[in-house]
């Protein structure tokens, strides 16, 4: 992700962020570059592969940015890279307007994450058919690279982290690098100390988000029918569908299971018809407390004044940054959002009969307390002053 700077030096902070078992943001790498192109980006993840290597099960999110596509696939060539859903629907809204195409978000973002673009890889062709061939490859190269690996345990496909890391070093996009950099560097500091109390305080296996998860499925359990064939597998049916459970290699024909590391309703629906099963031995390890605290055990230490850092001689002399001429208006501190983007609204409130969504010259309410309290005010006695 990138974050355009807001001082008096302009330029972008480049971040890389994750989430940890708990659905939580954890920043992983953070830079200043002069712009957003192929070149800083290849610098970016030179160094962030320098820091983490290549772990096994490397998960990619991210829009199409400016050269990053190019620096993943050079940088990384064997990682996942997936393509942020949201915005991989408005191109293709954008892209297929004039065509008449439309697809629903939700659809196709739940195709995606369970029966790995089969439906609507289906529905794509289908539409493409009825125009032309060269627009039919176009379509298709939407789809084609969107299936999830099983290995990562991870359904997610937005790229949702980055507006939460803007969000949250927003209001220190002002500084100069070095206050920037230290402002970024305090803030994960202290995160990572109060998660390191929280996990502290947790009973049980699980992260809570997934044990609420887990409980919640194993009490919507009642519109499934169970059918084993034998100790590890069952045909599960429910009212759209049925669906095949495989115990001992934790996979359901959904693929939720496999893909998100925690059971799907169909596999708690099977897990649940056994006797003395627990559902949460099921869960993918990577959602236990243990490793959740294994991912902030590091402590990141205090540091002192920057007048009592030590001076240290690399060599070379720095240049200091170019000054870009400052653009035109108030600059603004908040993301220029969609057309088709949720925007938060104030609901107004009527005075005259207290609900929500009007005002009072609209009101059509009858209110009797009011009412009848203008009556009585109207008809007690009025003191005459001396």
């Amino acid at each position: 992700m990138r974050c355009h700077l807001k001082g008096k030096f302009r330029g972008v902070m480049m971040a890389a962020t994750s989430l940890d078992g708990n659905n939580g943001l954890f920043p992983v790498a953070f830079g200043i570059a002069e712009s957003e192109n192929s070149d800083s980006w290849t610098w970016f993840l030179e160094a962030l592969k320098e820091s983490i290597q290549t772990p096994e099960g490397l998960v990619l999110v991210s829009d199409r940015q400016k050269g990053l596509e190019e620096a993943v696939q050079h940088i990384y060539p064997q990682a996942e890279h997936r393509k942020c859903m949201r915005h991989l629907y408005k191109n293709f809204q954008t892209k297929f307007q004039e065509t008449g195409l439309k697809l629903r978000y939700g659809e196709l973002q739940g195709h995606i994450q369970k029966s790995n673009m089969t439906i609507s890889s289906i529905k794509l062709r289908r539409l493409a058919w009825r125009h032309s061939s060269i627009l039919m490859l176009k379509i298709l190269a939407y789809g084609v690279d969107l299936s999830l690996a099983s290995q990562p345990k991870c359904s997610y496909i937005t790229n949702n982290l980055s507006e939460s890391f803007n969000a949250w070093i927003s209001e220190a996009r002002h500084r100069p690098v070095l206050d920037l950099l230290d402002v970024v560097r305090q803030k994960i500091m202290v995160k990572m100390e109060a998660r390191r109390r929280m996990a502290a305080r947790w009973k049980g296996n699980l992260v809570p988000v997934v044990m609420k998860y887990v409980r919640d499925i194993s009490l919507k359990l009642g519109d499934y029918n169970v059918y084993r064939t034998s100790d590890y597998r069952a045909e599960v049916i429910e009212t759209n569908g049925r669906h095949e459970v495989i115990l001992n290699e934790q996979r359901c024909s959904c693929r939720l299971w496999e893909v998100s590391g925690i059971p799907c309703v169909h596999a708690a629906a099977f897990i649940c018809s056994m006797r003395g099963a627990n559902l949460e031995n099921y869960v993918s390890e990577y959602f236990t407390v243990a490793k959740y605290k294994t991912a902030y055990a590091l402590e990141i230490g205090p540091l002192p004044h920057k007048v009592q850092w030590i001076k240290v001689d690399i060599g070379h002399k720095v240049l200091p940054p170019k000054l870009s001429l400052r653009p035109p208006g108030r600059p603004k501190k908040k993301r220029i959002r969609g057309t088709d983007e949720n925007t938060s609204k104030k609901m107004h409130k009527c005075k005259r009969c207290g609900d929500l969504g009007h005002h009072a010259k609209t009101c059509k309410n009858s209110v009797v307390e009011e009412s009848q309290a203008s009556m009585s005010s109207s008809s007690a006695p009025k003191k005459l002053g001396r």
